[in-house]
């Protein structure tokens, strides 16, 4: 049975035939008009449940071990990772904390430390707080000053450390065991690198940006860059890569003992803009098995693997990254302006998201065994 649309009246209101059709009509199509909109609702409800149930399976497919089992993660060795955050104030203190790179067993173990630039060894950490070097116990993490000398950067080689001071950024070396500090005829040092045979630094200053080579003692200074204008570097068998901002900022190398500088091919990397918080090129570039990793400016910061051998060159990672650390064939890294860590095995093409964290920096410990049986 079709019942007739109920129609409001005023009491005493009398219409014609005609005015009550109208109205009727009018009804009508507001009622329409309402369903429609309730069913469009609808649909935009049910999507956007659908929208969030598939990213979370994205998710949970891709960036979690534990839902990847026959892709890759069986083969992916885990490994310990300290990382550091800073805390929400304008003057920011920051707190060292570990987690495996399955995402697990995270623990804060120097809480309002305020160590930073930290490098990890069998049983110490290494970092900087307030201008000293520090070195702490991995047993009970206990924090032993080395070193009080407004300290900048810093590499450790054997039982010596390399480092810049702020007084006119001059290198200087450090004994540990002896406690003798040495003073190195350079200034103005932006980077340190080190090999089994000899320490490297970059200055930086507005008429050079060079390169020189040192004995571990200080002497035989050499500058081994001729005119190039060196921007970040890293050493590999004897040869140091680096970024040559002379040359539109391509790829260069030379080879330890001066000889052999040339560009590696037309590809660039990031530079140093100014100033810089890192050591060295390290956490921009890397290689293995005679292939150069590097951050690709030009293709959003993206990472590319060039090989020497071949030539050939491609990209790896399609994402804009800040920070990078290569262990085996695993690359860990940090996406500019987001949270977190990343690990990529660029044999299995596994990908994963370690921990979700507001990370300033991190490092991995290759010297802690992790049973792979807690995969």
């Amino acid at each position: 049975m079709k019942f007739l649309q109920r129609l409001q009246f005023d009491l005493g209101e009398q219409i014609s035939r005609k005015e009550y059709l109208k109205r009727k009509k009018r009804n009508s199509k507001l009622l329409k008009k309402r369903s429609k909109i309730t069913y469009i609702l609808l649909a935009i409800f049910l999507a956007l449940a659908v929208y969030i149930v598939v990213q979370l399976i994205i998710y949970r497919r891709y960036n979690n071990f534990k839902y990847t089992l026959g892709e890759g993660v069986n083969a992916q060795a885990v490994y310990n990772i300290y990382f550091i955050t800073e805390g929400y104030t304008y003057d920011p203190v920051y707190s060292i904390s570990s987690i495996t790179s399955l995402g697990e067993n995270e623990t804060s173990i120097l809480p309002s430390c305020n160590i930073e630039k930290v490098i990890v060894e069998q049983d110490f950490l290494y970092g900087i707080r307030d201008g000293a070097l520090c070195r702490v116990n991995k047993n009970d993490y206990t924090v032993e000053e080395l070193i009080k000398d407004d300290i900048r950067k810093y590499v450790k080689h054997n039982n010596t450390i390399f480092y810049i001071s702020t007084d006119n950024m001059v290198l200087k070396s450090y004994n540990i065991d002896t406690k003798e500090t040495k003073i190195f005829d350079l200034a103005n040092v932006e980077q340190i690198l080190v090999n089994e045979d000899n320490v490297f630094a970059v200055t930086h200053t507005t008429e050079e940006k060079s390169i020189y080579r040192f004995n571990f003692d200080g002497q035989g200074k050499t500058k081994i860059s001729s005119d190039a204008e060196v921007s970040y570097a890293i050493e590999n068998n004897g040869v140091i890569y680096f970024v040559n901002r002379a040359d539109s900022n391509y790829i260069y190398k030379v080879n330890t003992s001066g000889e052999g500088l040339s560009k590696v091919a037309n590809i660039k990397s990031i530079y140093t803009k100014g100033k810089n918080d890192e050591v060295n090129g390290n956490k921009y570039m890397f290689i293995r098995e005679n292939n150069l990793y590097y951050i690709n400016p030009d293709d959003e910061d993206s990472l590319w693997r060039y090989n020497l051998d071949d030539g050939t060159n491609e990209r790896v990672i399609s994402a804009s990254i800040e920070i990078l650390q290569n262990v085996d064939n695993t690359v860990f890294y940090k996406i500019d302006k987001e949270m977190g860590v990343y690990l990529y095995n660029y044999d299995t093409q596994f990908m994963s998201l370690v921990t979700r964290r507001r990370v300033k920096e991190f490092v991995i410990d290759t010297y802690t065994d992790i049973a792979s049986e807690n995969i």
